[in-house]
């Protein structure tokens, strides 16, 4: 029996208003767009580019200073991406959204539950250094000066300021038993805290190591699957080693290996319940030969490779 036709669209969600570094809202911008959907076509997918989003023109950088007065700017730019996000899905599309700071994840997630009427029925994993679980209130003790990207998993789980955790309607989006976060090996206490409390799986980047990327991988996609109307994968780019993936936006020593990621997601897309991907935190202006934008292109044609 062929394997369905899959359709993609890619989203370009242009917006650093999430961190105090901003230049991640230049990665759309840097991608190869014609190359990436002639490879996705070469696949069989029906590709469309859709992208970026114009959300860096909202406002300007230097007299936004503070997180406190980007809040309206990147709430503007959620909003919009809940909204492509929603409209792919509900149109049998598969969204790939390229980012942008990972506060992205409030948009992106938000979209899919939505579209899908699946609150507390959706499974996600997260491949990341960081834990992204910080609140408003806890943000402040954050490494990266607690800007919004440190919040989205909170947000998404009804928690923290009621203008992220609203972006498509009032309801907690996830359930904490249908997250798995991997690769993490950066956090703060109160992050660790809140994911101890509402028992979040975290595989620590020394648990994969030992234990091999795929044996966590396909527990994930288990407990991502198990009860849930889809499940989707999120990816921070600075969740690989920093040698393979040098243009990030909040760099950490060591991670994951992209050689050994890279056929565990293979396919990944053709499951049935797959509905989204999320690459975030590409800052183009920390890339060497072009490494991290090449490495973005494998990551999307691994997912989307025929089985």
């Amino acid at each position: 029996m062929p394997e369905q036709r899959l359709k993609t669209e890619i989203i370009g969600y242009d917006s650093g208003w999430g961190c105090h570094d901003y230049h991640c809202e230049d990665g759309p911008a840097a991608i190869q767009a014609e190359r990436l959907l002639h490879k996705l076509r070469h696949l069989g997918v029906d590709a469309k580019w859709r992208g970026p989003l114009g959300i860096k023109f909202l406002g300007k950088h230097d007299p936004l200073d503070t997180k406190e007065k980007t809040l309206p700017l990147l709430t503007e730019g959620l909003k919009r991406l809940f909204n492509h996000v929603k409209h792919a899905i509900e149109n049998k599309c598969i969204p790939v959204i390229i980012g942008g700071d990972h506060s992205s994840a409030i948009g992106t997630w938000s979209g899919a539950v939505v579209a899908l009427g699946a609150q507390e029925k959706f499974g996600l994993i997260w491949l990341d250094a960081h834990m992204d679980a910080h609140t408003y209130e806890t943000s402040r003790h954050g490494k990266w000066g607690g800007w919004w990207h440190g919040q989205p998993v909170t947000a998404l789980m009804g928690h923290g300021l009621p203008e992220l955790r609203n972006i498509g309607g009032a309801a907690q989006k996830l359930s904490p038993q249908h997250i798995s976060m991997i690769g993490i090996h950066s956090f703060e206490p109160e992050e660790d805290a809140f994911v101890k409390k509402h028992n979040i799986k975290v595989y620590s980047l020394e648990e994969v190591t030992r234990r091999s990327f795929k044996a966590v991988y396909l527990e994930s996609v288990q407990r991502a699957t198990e009860g849930t109307s889809g499940f989707g994968l999120s990816i921070d780019l600075d969740c690989f080693d920093p040698h393979d993936v040098p243009g990030v936006g909040t760099p950490e020593e060591a991670g994951l290996s992209a050689a050994e990621v890279l056929p565990i997601i293979r396919s990944a897309a053709r499951h049935p319940l797959f509905k989204a991907l999320e690459i975030a935190e590409f800052n183009p202006h920390k890339d060497k030969d072009g490494k991290t934008c090449l490495l973005i292109e494998k990551i999307i044609e691994n997912v989307f490779a025929k089985s």
